[in-house]
């Protein structure tokens, strides 16, 4: 695991060296002053005002997880084989196509749109079944997804140990990944702009895991795969449901 002491290491060689990790018991940032934060009319000093340091959970966020017991496979293309699983059957037994989104963590900002947006198009495109994955706890997950109003018609797969994760490719990411200051920017404006601010951090949740999407037709064939480039990647699932042959 990271300490403290590392994690500010990796901060530094990431050009952040002047951002102070606080305690990791101390209180943690209130809404108001959040919501503080979000209504001002001016620039920003910091990129990562609204990042929550200091709540255990948060703070416990960043350090690196355990390796998984699982090696992490090479990401499936367009054209491949769907890994199959006991949790994730391919092809599917209704027929269906499918998305699957592996989300970054519960309470990510990023992460948050991203469900919402896949849980409108679950809603207008029935014909295909629509899936998520998390590796917080399930009762991490079920809180986060009850915060965001329900999961409609999308299924939600709880997944610890990351199995799925790895055998689709998404394994832990770089601090370039993590730690690029465009990733505070882009939060900050995400806040601003969308009223998207994130939620508290999922316990179980690590901020270096990868996430990303993949669309599968009826037959069980890859037709699009993206793993996330960064934080912030806004996956274009609509793109993958367009790879299904489904334009509506």
């Amino acid at each position: 695991m990271l300490s403290k002491l590392t994690t500010q290491i990796a901060l530094r060689k990431a050009g952040l060296g002047g951002i102070k990790i606080p305690d990791p018991f101390a209180a943690s940032e209130s809404k108001s002053s959040k919501s503080t934060q979000g209504s001002e009319g001016g620039g920003f000093a910091n990129p990562f005002a609204n990042v929550k340091w200091g709540a255990p959970k948060a703070f416990a966020s960043w350090t690196t997880p355990p390796p998984t017991q699982f090696p992490v496979q090479p990401a499936p293309v367009a054209g491949d084989k769907a890994k199959s699983s006991v949790r994730l059957r391919f092809p599917a037994v209704d027929g269906r196509p499918c998305v699957v989104l592996f989300l970054r963590y519960c309470g990510c900002p990023f992460t948050e749109k991203l469900f919402l947006h896949l849980r409108s198009l679950a809603n207008r495109h029935t014909s295909i079944h629509f899936v998520v994955v998390s590796h917080c706890t399930q009762a991490a997950t079920n809180e986060w997804v009850k915060k965001l109003g329900g999961p409609w018609m999308l299924d939600i797969i709880v997944d610890i140990d990351r199995e799925l994760y790895a055998l689709w490719g998404l394994g832990i990411s770089s601090y370039a990944h993590v730690l690029n200051p465009r990733n505070g920017y882009n939060q900050y404006m995400l806040g601003k702009k969308e009223g998207v601010w994130g939620q508290e951090v999922g316990e179980g949740g690590c901020r270096w895991q990868t996430g990303g999407a993949y669309a599968i037709d009826g037959r069980g064939i890859v037709k699009w795969s993206y793993p996330m480039k960064s934080v912030d990647d806004a996956i274009p699932i609509d793109e993958g449901i367009k790879e299904l042959g489904i334009v509506r």
